[in-house]
């Protein structure tokens, strides 16, 4: 047994556990706020926003709210990032900012280039330490599989220079600043790692694969497992424990893991551990830390959290802001079980900063939360308002009833002479499109007010297309998201439905 693994365990068994949400969760907020106002105060941003003044204040929060209007990415950039990204010092936070991590959310966009400081950079690391250290909650996590290694399933590390600060993938710039303690577990090797190709990258992993002795597995699942398929494929296994027989935990983070893990657990001999993480390139946000899905908001760290009610009050129907300067909802003051649509300021100098998360409250005192979905992520062509949320309980029954086993799917809606709503889905068991369609209906309308009564009178049809994995992600091949950090849209915007159509009238695989 290696020392790293005793000593490892050893520390998950004695150092206290900090909880990372307490009761004074205002004081924590607070906290973590002046401690960002303080660190900026010298900045462009900082001067124009007065942060002097709120620094004085016992309790800036409101102020804070409203002084500075809401920024997108698009804002941010086109007023601020833009400047930093020329190298020039001091403009949303101390100094240069020495890496630009780049991030594609659900790919509908083209790539966003998102500041990573040195401080994000440590914050992140803390975290990731402190939910390493939770895992001694799971009974089987001894001193024998904390030898093992971790597989990561990510973006390249290979960085391009450019001017005075570097650009990548996201995951490849967190892997060059893991602990040299911590690197020693971790495949695949950094040589792998650089290889800027995806599919090169994942040639390697299936290479080495026999070489390595895994124990976690850490990535979106989608493409964990797509990369276990492949493996089993190239060396003849029937479970992908037959060449990592100490597979025991599954920490997955970028998509929901509930329409997966059936599928998942079709590769395994015995069970293992999922464990779920909402991280984003402006840092970790909350992590699962029982076996209950909702997860914690890691509230004393630096990162602090402003809520909107996502309703019509606030948002238009695309999903857009009414107003730029909204009053928002602290945390100690939102309820559970109303959509909010998400804003974080961080040490990354991002500042009352729309994600594009919409989240719910399961557990206001426990700081329990759940992801719904996106703010601009619905179908509403006469109001049916179909939600990611939506879709993705309607994908987990299909698959809980019917047993269909769906891997990766995607939904559009087109208002012509009349409204479609098409289901693209994938699937090893073959299914009667008809029939999906009619499951679809029915459990949407039980579940969405609005969809039932759009749907008896203005949504004309719902069909289904059944589409081998593969078209997908040549399709994400196709636009150059081909990665271990893409994540295929659960919806599709127009332009990106048109992008997809044209596609798959000239897609030459089978069907």
């Amino acid at each position: 047994m290696s020392l790293v693994g005793q000593l490892l365990h050893t520390s998950i068994q004695t150092i206290p556990q900090k909880t990372f949400f307490t009761k004074d969760i205002a004081s924590q907020q607070i906290k973590a706020l002046k401690k960002l106002l303080l660190a900026a105060q010298r900045t462009e941003f900082g001067k124009r926003f007065d942060f002097d003044e709120l620094i004085k204040m016992k309790d800036p929060r409101a102020e804070f709210a409203k002084w500075i209007p809401v920024y997108t990415y698009d804002r941010m950039q086109r007023e601020w990032w833009h400047r930093s990204r020329n190298d020039q010092r001091n403009i949303t936070w101390p100094g240069i900012v020495p890496y630009y991590g780049l991030s594609s959310g659900t790919t509908q966009a083209s790539s966003k280039y998102i500041p990573v400081t040195q401080e994000s950079l440590s914050a992140w690391n803390k975290i990731s330490k402190k939910i390493f250290f939770n895992l001694k909650r799971f009974h089987n996590v001894n001193a024998h599989i904390l030898s093992k290694q971790s597989l990561m399933v990510g973006g390249s590390e290979s960085l391009i220079k450019e001017g005075k600060h570097f650009i990548g993938d996201n995951s490849g710039i967190m892997a060059r600043h893991r602990p040299l303690w911590l690197s020693t577990l971790y495949r695949p090797e950094s040589r792998i790692q650089l290889l800027p190709e995806w599919e090169e990258r994942m040639q390697a992993i299936f290479d080495h694969a026999p070489q390595w002795d895994i124990a976690f597995i850490v990535g979106n699942i989608a493409w964990i497992q797509l990369i276990c398929e492949k493996v089993m494929q190239q060396y003849g296994l029937h479970s992908i424990q037959e060449i990592w027989p100490h597979l025991t935990l599954l920490i997955n983070s970028g998509i929901h893991i509930d329409p997966y893990v059936s599928s998942f657990d079709q590769l395994l001999d015995k069970p293992i551990h999922y464990l779920n993480i909402y991280s984003a390139t402006e840092g970790i946000l909350a992590y699962q830390d029982t076996q209950s899905p909702d997860l914690k908001l890691i509230t004393n760290q630096n990162i602090y959290f402003e809520f909107i009610p996502f309703n019509e009050v606030y948002f238009k129907e695309d999903g857009t802001l009414i107003n730029e300067y909204v009053q928002t909802i602290p945390i100690e003051e939102v309820r559970e079980n109303v959509d909010y649509a998400l804003l974080i300021s961080t040490s990354s100098g991002a500042w009352h900063y729309s994600i594009g998360d919409v989240i719910r409250f399961t557990d206001k005192e426990a700081g329990k939360i759940k992801i719904i979905g996106r703010t601009k992520d619905q179908i509403s062509l006469t109001g049916e308002h179909l939600t990611v949320d939506h879709i993705h309980k309607t994908i987990q029954y299909l698959n809980d009833h019917y047993q269909l086993e769906i891997q990766e799917y995607m939904v559009t809606g087109q208002k012509t002479k009349s409204v479609t709503h098409t289901w693209y889905v994938s699937s090893n068991q073959s299914m009667d499109p008809k029939k999906i369609s009619q499951y679809i209906d029915a459990y949407l309308k039980s579940i969405n007010d609005d969809y039932a009564v759009q749907r008896s009178s203005l949504v004309d049809s719902v069909e289904v297309k059944q589409i081998p994995v593969n078209c997908f992600y040549q399709w994400l091949a196709s636009r150059g998201k081909l990665n271990g950090q893409a994540k295929l849209p659960r919806i599709a915007s127009d332009d990106l439905r048109k992008n997809w159509e044209s596609f798959l009238s000239s897609y030459t695989g089978s069907f």
